[in-house]
């Protein structure tokens, strides 16, 4: 039987890898609904877990990998199987047994402060078994060619349709056969990177490290066309410094430049200030 568990927060970080049994995420997401801080939280961790798998080189393994590994199985001496133990009579209890009351899950406490912050602190506080585990699924995956976003992430593998809409973005670019990814470093501090795929005709942003834009102002994306066309792909109203995704709305172009600007609150038509990063996507 699942046990219960009496602080859902605890079980952020693995719903952000999709670590949990099928009923610990229904506990876990009866959790969320009730708990806008629990879902922020959870939300920013799985921000950040998508955003470190898909900043990762897809490495093409060699192809002595498989015969390698096949033959290292071959030689390696197989332990026998236990002999079955013997089979006990248990004696039937003349009364039921009464199972302990379990524990409720419908109130959560929020941990105070913002609630970003608190899933930052959560994070890097998780058992050093449980990160360093994580850690070496994502290198396992990107050794084979794989890449860990793949492995963690993929379509319909993932924390679940309830995380943001770019998760299912993501997730569908990714997936693409003709998946590519470049990364650029932001006027400011920080690094955009950006994901693509020419046959969807869709695009998603990851921001790492950039600033929140100033008072009244956003950053708009853009797609710039070879032919100088230029046209708004939305804005990214919440970025603060930490882990951001978007997925460009409207239709991406073979070769189009993905750039950022800082515009008044609420956009322009055409960008009025000098982009702060330009990703052209005409090679991978």
């Amino acid at each position: 039987m699942t046990q219960r568990h009496d602080d859902p927060a605890l079980l952020t970080g693995s719903w952000a890898t999709d670590a949990l049994s099928e009923d610990e995420r229904r506990e876990f997401e009866a959790a969320l609904a009730e708990s806008p801080d629990l879902r922020a939280e959870a939300d920013s961790l799985a921000e950040t877990a998508r955003a470190l798998a898909y900043a990762v080189e897809s490495v093409a393994p060699p192809a002595s990998l498989k015969a390698s590994l096949m033959a290292a199985i071959q030689t390696t001496p197989q332990a026998p199987a236990a002999p079955a133990a013997p089979a006990r009579h248990v004696a039937e209890p003349s009364e039921p047994v009464q199972e302990a009351p379990l524990a409720s899950v419908t109130s959560v406490t929020s941990g105070g402060g913002a609630a970003s912050a608190a899933a930052r602190r959560r994070w890097f506080q998780r058992p050093a078994a449980f990160l360093g585990a994580v850690a070496a699924v994502g290198v396992v995956c990107v050794s084979i060619g794989l890449g860990a976003g793949g492995a963690l992430f993929g379509t319909g593998s993932g924390p679940g349709p309830s995380t943001s809409q770019a998760a299912s973005g993501l997730d569908q670019i990714y997936a693409a056969p003709d998946f590519a990814r470049k990364s650029a470093s932001v006027s400011g501090g920080g690094k955009a990177t950006v994901v693509w795929s020419d046959q969807l005709g869709k695009s998603a942003v990851i921001l790492d490290g950039v600033k929140a834009a100033p008072k009244d102002k956003t950053y708009e994306l853009w797609y710039i066309g070879s032919g100088g066309t230029i046209e708004s792909a939305g804005l990214m109203n919440d970025v603060d410094g930490g882990v951001r995704s978007a997925v460009l709305s409207g239709s991406k172009s073979s070769g189009a430049t993905i750039g950022i600007t800082v515009e008044p609150a609420g956009g322009s038509k055409q960008p009025t200030t000098t982009p702060i990063v330009a990703v052209p996507t005409g090679s991978a």
